[in-house]
């Protein structure tokens, strides 16, 4: 097991949470982060959250939105398990289901979709795959804005990421991607898009939020 997942299973719930949100605000902060999606998300949107974790983010998020409402997926075997009990009504969690199930399935379209800190994750030849299952999804909802959060490579917060990722975390194959590198996979895969870049960069850097749509 990684370092990661033993401390908090030796911690327990609560301690582990405190703990997670102390560790979470070494990389990001999470209030200019909700500051940051609370504009990009189009009014009363159905947003889809893709590999959602703890969920710890998005309460910020649903605080300062209540007019939103949010599925939350991941691939592991729990999901959004942090999210608040009075955000619970707008939430609906659906673990061990991956973006290409959810679109496979045929379920209910989004006028928005989240990738927070998922992209370095996906290996560089396994990102196109992905990208071209949102366009699945573009297709379907002509409006539909994919919003992606990660971290541009290159300073010392990218590297302390990444550094934890692999030894704490457990994911060896964390590989960064520019805020270029990820234009140019979103556009070779579906053509050309409107792209609305953030000023989190500026404000929390090396996080960055980028938005692209039809």
């Amino acid at each position: 097991m990684a370092l990661g997942p033993a401390i908090r299973r030796l911690l327990g719930p609560r301690l582990a949470r405190a703990a997670g949100r102390r560790y979470r605000a070494v990389f990001v902060d999470l209030d200019k982060l909700a500051d940051t999606l609370a504009i990009m998300v189009p009014k009363d949107a159905h947003l889809l959250d893709v590999g959602g974790g703890d969920g710890e983010p998005l309460n910020h998020l649903l605080a300062r939105r209540p007019d939103i409402r949010v599925t939350t997926i991941d691939t592991a075997p729990v999901v959004g398990q942090w999210i608040d009990d009075q955000f619970e009504p707008r939430v609906t969690r659906l673990p061990g289901t991956s973006i290409i199930d959810y679109v496979a399935r045929g379920a209910v379209a989004p006028q928005a979709v989240l990738l927070a800190d998922v992209m370095h994750h996906v290996p560089p030849g396994s990102r196109p795959a992905l990208v071209h299952c949102l366009g699945n999804l573009l297709e379907r909802t002509p409006g539909l804005k994919i919003i992606v959060k990660d971290i541009e490579p290159g300073t010392w917060r990218a590297w302390l990421a990444c550094w934890t990722d692999h030894h704490i975390t457990g994911d060896k194959g964390v590989i960064p991607i520019s805020q270029q590198e990820l234009h140019g996979l979103f556009t070779a895969e579906l053509g050309p898009l409107r792209c609305e870049h953030s000023d989190l960069i500026a404000e929390d850097s090396p996080n960055y939020v980028v938005a692209f749509s039809r």
